[in-house]
């Protein structure tokens, strides 16, 4: 048994060494660094960043890795993760701004838009402003429910998702500030933040999966709408989301105050309930004792970024959540593997719509490598290790 303990130990030191992610001096492993190069590695064309052949490549699993690719090249430098995004946007964009696979029937659509505000940030090539143009109009004609929140797709109408609120306000943020229409745009930001919070808040500052206004998805309680629980990976991109607005919308913005509120909150509810064996947080986030509940890769990894960038930008304090992020960093590293071809594979993930139960939740099959749990394991070890 030991001489397979060593040998493992081993191949996996060999591995690091020859991708040159640990030297012989024993340089800490980065792995946000290891993990983002093997998804390059896994994907080379950004265009099979998709479930099956069938969907459309302008989709929430492209837009959200484009995203952290971005945010690994803001940290590392490494050109390969912008000309990664750049392929990706020039794929999709054509020279006169038409994005042929963007069609707005979900706000998980909207997503890659970000990427083509990035692009256009970094190039000021007019092709880019007028694709982010026409993603952004498109939601003049999205359906929306009574008080005004967005349907979450056109197969979920009158149900707002606690996801898709990230989904869609990441890109009408950054609109906001890169492009125009500002005020009607942090507005309107502003708005559905408020509005999912409003709907799916709990005492304990998490918030339930999704709501629905008509009571008539399967999930929803005939009296509330609400869904029965607070599920992870939902409710990280609500944290991812909250986590990064702050660097678009203006501090005179008269929601600021009230959208940092609801970031400490969230941050404080997270505290409360993180796994203390394993500084992870759980597939039903608020509920980490309860029998078959699970630590959930994804959702931890989000966490994570919310948490330690909320730390360096001194939104909570360091004394006090320095301990959780150091936690829940040594919690997530142990769900990355070393696979036989030297890449990192990701357990222990979970990508779902909203269920029925409790049971439903925790009984789904726990998954590897799904685009939202590489995505944002990388989001939150990245935060720690750059």
């Amino acid at each position: 048994m030991q001489h397979h303990y060593l040998k493992a130990s081993f191949y996996i030191l060999f591995t690091l060494m020859v991708t040159g992610f640990v030297s012989a001096q024993n340089t800490p492993v980065k792995w946000s660094v290891l993990t983002a190069n093997s998804f390059i590695a896994k994907f080379p064309n950004p265009d099979s960043i998709r479930w099956d052949r069938k969907s459309p490549h302008f989709d929430w699993q492209a837009g959200y890795a484009m995203l952290m690719m971005e945010k690994m090249w803001k940290a590392t430098g490494d050109v390969r993760y912008f000309n990664y995004i750049k392929r990706y946007v020039d794929q999709q964009v054509d020279e006169s701004g038409n994005i042929p696979d963007f069609t707005p029937t979900a706000l998980d659509h909207f997503i890659p838009g970000y990427a083509i505000i990035f692009m256009y940030e970094q190039t000021h090539q007019e092709k880019y402003k007028i694709a982010a143009q026409k993603i952004y109009e498109s939601f003049k004609s999205y359906p929306r429910n009574s008080d005004g929140s967005f349907w979450h797709s056109e197969s979920a109408k009158r149900q707002m998702w606690v996801d898709g609120v990230f989904m869609g306000q990441i890109f009408t943020a950054r609109y906001g500030k890169v492009i125009g229409d500002s005020a009607a745009a942090f507005n309107e930001v502003t708005k559905q933040m408020k509005l999912i919070v409003s709907h799916c808040l709990k005492p304990n500052g998490l918030l339930l999966h999704a709501w629905d206004e008509s009571r008539q998805a399967r999930w929803a309680d005939k009296t509330t709408g609400l869904a029965p629980e607070v599920w992870s990976e939902g409710l990280g991109w609500y944290a991812v989301l909250i986590a990064d607005i702050f660097d678009f919308l203006p501090k005179n913005n008269p929601d600021y105050p009230v959208i940092m509120s609801h970031l400490q909150k969230l941050c404080e509810g997270l505290r409360n309930c993180q796994d203390k064996k394993t500084g992870m947080w759980c597939q039903v986030v608020d509920k980490p004792e309860v029998a078959g509940n699970w630590n959930e890769t994804s959702g931890t990894g989000m966490f994570l970024y919310l948490i330690k960038k909320s730390i360096d930008k001194g939104y909570i304090s360091k004394q006090e959540y320095k301990t959780v992020a150091d936690k829940a960093y040594h919690g997530i590293i142990r769900k990355a593997k070393i696979n036989e071809k030297g890449l990192v594979d990701i357990i222990d993930c979970s990508s779902i719509g909203v269920q029925e139960t409790y049971e439903v939740y925790i009984n789904k099959p726990k998954e590897v490598n799904t685009f939202a749990g590489v995505s944002s394991f990388i989001l939150g070890t990245m935060s720690m290790e750059k």
